[in-house]
């Protein structure tokens, strides 16, 4: 201690001569232009940059060159520090800070030795030091207590460990000696004084299991004391509130297995008496009712007492003045028994204090993402009442953004009673990607080749501003196409997206013709609302009855589109729901290319688009409920939208006019989440997605093949992807439902799925909708959550039902079809 402040002493009397070379005083109060550092060998200069980059600008002040000199002593990478001062111009209107180092020694080498059950890799993983970094002997104590955690964690309760450090001159080598000992696995579970539960029941309550067939069985101390709270709130929830374990006896066998301990584990308990639930007592409040605040305990006098939904209730009270910005009442309950009865009521006394304020939000970790960007996503602000249901939708709506990989939020007590403060600890994640490779195109035809290579650059907080910008190019057999985007999500402050889109795309894709007798006219189309029967058939029931020679008589074309949109949006924050206002404009621009003396499509677009360059524009409008919470991979709540969309709006001048709707629901539910470790949890969650869309031509007009609802097998009834204009029409309906198994939370999920797919030609015929109609399927799917990787991978097995008697798509049976979709969040 003694000799760093003589360091910092000589240092300062070192920087005062220095200076005075050039003229007295000369840097005072000019700009910092820069901090510069010579004789870096291991420290990372953008590691010094970052952390010293908030002083250029300021002007140099004793204060501010006394704070510098703090960090930059703090961090102990260097013993020896020699400070100069440059001018950054001829005028000495700024100051350049030049600091020569000479570091303190590097790691070298990290070795351990004794560690013959875990991996050398695994042990590095788990500590902060490492090779090339600055020795620094604090951080060696971590990673020692850190390691002495992990072997505990994996249940070597004898673990000895220790390190030495061997300074060379080339720098530090640092050695962990490790005695692993035998590793512990709890061999066997048993109770006494269990009379109300079965031991098959407490077993399932507690941390540490008994060593079997998938389960590692490992002992661990700390699971013991975690055991106890957990046999204990067992029986509260049943009445027995003072049950609880005397006892856990330990019986060591160290001979049976040569590589492990096993140790039997009795918990002795004493359940006690059952009681039931007297009723509860409230006093002191004023700004809310009696009635309203008893019911929020839903336990019934003369029931069991269950503690947990008694505390449940007692939390729901606390929230009730906590949602309305009461955040310092003081609300205690006192419990009162009667031996005669059994019974257990209690008083909840409540003192009552004014509202709190927000004093000031703290925003903390965010080195790229601006304060504003983070601030605007709260729904609360310095001065408003604090509201628990805010806050907590403020923490969804930063964890939507995709950011930061951890929010800790903490609310601090201000500078006066009735003040808070919020607290936002971050840790920010890369929100930048570039990606190329091989993937799969999710092709639409059968005709096609499903992969395509692909490149793409994203920034979804571009400058730390929060507006995003991406460009993507991919290559494919059958489409070629190169992209831009840029959406500015908060436009002029305010929650209102603006965004724009570009792309050139080139496509090969497949027609039915038209050129055999008899030929069908435009004016035919148009009778038949767009859908004419293709070569060889005259008519829909010639084509119904063997669908598949159509494809004998396809034609293959190239098309061209050039395209340019604008959108726009805008988000308010109510308490049951995010809701979100959208619209925006397509152009496009597009060119079919083929011969015309050999070919004829049926469509009539596609032959209108061959002729001239062909304008196709929308105009599409929409509205959004969400109350999921998280949007890119919920596990409750439910989303509603609705949009609509005018395809054509040049009079005379479009191919095709027509209006569609598209009506979107769903719905979550958490079935299980059991915390199986720190980082892991068991988790259930059940989906159900509904949609219905449909489109109507304007008056006398048609709508072509190729802007037909369908069902591909790929978005809409997995599995199904040959139907041809089968699966076609203007009225599509799906329903799905299904069960997630989240396998790496955030990242991969295992899905077994069940859906139906009914397509029909117009609004009229679903009078006529009748279960025949679908198309269903089922399997297993592993769901890719990464918005980098949003891909399904889906085994499909198809079946149809024919007046309730099902049978399978293939007429011979399950057929497990391998099916590549995608794992699009609604927005």
């Amino acid at each position: 201690m003694y000799k760093k402040i003589g360091v910092i002493l000589c240092f300062l009397f070192g920087m005062t001569v220095l200076f005075a070379e050039v003229a007295d005083n000369w840097y005072v109060q000019k700009p910092i232009r820069g901090i510069h550092f010579e004789g870096l060998e291991h420290v990372s200069k953008a590691e010094l940059d970052e952390i010293f980059s908030s002083y250029r600008g300021k002007k140099w002040s004793d204060d501010v060159y006394w704070e510098i000199l703090q960090k930059l002593y703090a961090l102990d990478y260097f013993s020896e520090i020699v400070p100069k001062a440059i001018p950054a111009d001829p005028d000495y209107e700024s100051v350049l800070l030049q600091f020569s180092v000479k570091e303190q020694p590097a790691i070298i080498g990290i070795k351990f030795t004794g560690n013959n059950r875990l991996r050398s890799g695994d042990l590095l993983s788990k500590i902060l030091l490492k090779k090339g970094d600055i020795y620094n002997e604090i951080k060696l104590k971590t990673d020692e207590e850190s390691l002495r955690k992990y072997y505990l964690e994996k249940g070597y309760a004898a673990v000895q460990l220790s390190s030495t450090v061997d300074k060379t001159a080339d720098g530090i080598i640092i050695h962990f000696t490790i005695t692993e000992g035998k590793q512990t696995v709890v061999s066997e579970i048993h109770f006494e004084g269990n009379t109300v539960a079965t031991e098959k029941t407490l077993k399932k309550t507690l941390a540490s299991q008994e060593v079997r067939f998938l389960t590692a069985g490992i002992f661990k101390e700390s699971n013991l004391e975690i055991d106890k709270t957990a046999i204990h709130n067992y029986y509260a929830e049943r009445g027995y509130i003072d049950a609880h374990v005397e006892n856990i006896i330990q019986k060591i066998d160290d001979k049976t297995n040569p590589q492990k301990n096993l140790v039997s584990l009795t918990y002795v308990i004493m359940e006690g008496q059952q009681y039931l639930f007297g009723g509860v007592t409230i006093s002191g409040n004023r700004l809310f009712s009696t009635k309203e605040l008893e019911s929020k305990i839903s336990l019934k006098k003369g029931a069991v007492l269950d503690m947990t939904l008694f505390e449940s209730g007692f939390q729901a009270i606390a929230d009730t003045y906590f949602e309305n910005g009461y955040t310092s009442n003081h609300i205690t309950k006192e419990e009162h028994r009667d031996p005669s009865t059994k019974e257990v009521s209690f008083t909840i006394t409540i003192i009552e204090r004014a509202r709190s304020h927000i004093e000031n939000i703290f925003i903390r970790g965010n080195k790229k993402t601006k304060d504003s960007v983070i601030l605007r996503e709260m729904l609360l602000e310095p001065g408003d009442v604090f509201s628990k249901s805010k806050f907590t939708d403020s923490l969804r709506n930063l964890f939507n953004l995709r950011y930061f990989s951890s929010i800790v939020p903490d609310i601090q007590p201000g500078s006066e009673q009735d003040l808070i403060d919020i607290v936002l600890n971050l840790e920010e994640q890369s929100t930048a990607n570039i990606q190329f490779g091989i993937t799969f195109s999710g092709a639409s035809t059968a005709n096609s080749f499903p992969l395509s290579l692909f490149v793409q650059w994203e920034e979804r907080n571009f400058l730390g501003r929060g507006s995003s910008i991406s460009v993507n190019g991919s290559a494919a057999t059958d489409t070629q196409s190169l992209k831009a985007n840029y959406t500015e999500n908060w436009f002029l402050g305010t929650p209102l997206t603006v965004g724009f889109d570009f792309g050139i795309t080139h496509k090969y894709l497949y027609s039915n013709q038209d050129v055999l007798y008899p030929m069908f006219t435009d004016k035919d189309a148009k009778a038949s609302k767009g859908l004419v029967p293709p070569d060889p058939f005259s008519t829909w029931e010639e084509y119904k009855a063997n669908p598949t020679l159509a494809e004998a008589y396809k034609m293959k074309y190239n098309r061209l589109e050039l395209d340019f949109g604008m959108h726009t949006g805008y988000r308010w924050f109510p308490r049951y729901a995010m809701i979100t206002l959208r619209g925006g404009i397509n152009f496009s621009l597009v060119k079919n290319f083929y011969n015309a003396d050999l070919y004829r499509p049926s469509d009539f677009a596609v032959r209108n688009q061959q002729r001239r360059w062909s304008l196709s524009n929308v105009f599409w409008t929409g509205v959004s409920f969400d109350n999921r919470d998280f949007a890119y991979d919920p596990s409750k709540g439910w989303f509603l939208s609705e949009k609509i969309s005018f395809f054509g709006l040049l009079p005379k001048i479009e191919d095709e006019y027509f209006f569609r709707s598209e009506t979107k629901g769903e719905l979550y539910f958490t079935l299980l989440n059991y915390p199986v470790s720190p980082v892991w949890n068991l988790k259930f969650v059940l989906a159900f997605y509904s949609s219905f869309s449909f489109q109507l031509p304007y008056p006398k007009q048609a709508i072509g093949e190729n802007s037909k609802l369908l069902v591909d097998g790929i978005f809409a009834g997995f599995g199904w992807t040959s139907l041809g204009m089968a699966g076609t029409g203007d009225v599509l309906i799906q329903h799905r439902a299904e069960f997630r198994w989240p396998l790496a939370h955030g990242i991969l999920s295992f899905d077994f799925f069940f859906d139906a797919a009914a397509v029909k030609q117009d609004l009229k015929s679903l009078k006529k909708l009748t279960i025949n109609d679908y198309y269903f399927s089922f399997g297993p799917c592993l769901r890719f959550t990464l918005p980098q990787f949003p891909l399904r991978l889906m085994f499909a097995n198809t079946f149809r039902s024919n007046n309730w008697k099902p049978y399978w798509g293939n007429g011979k049976g399950a057929d497990w079809k391998f099916v590549l979709s995608f794992n699009t969040p609604n927005l």
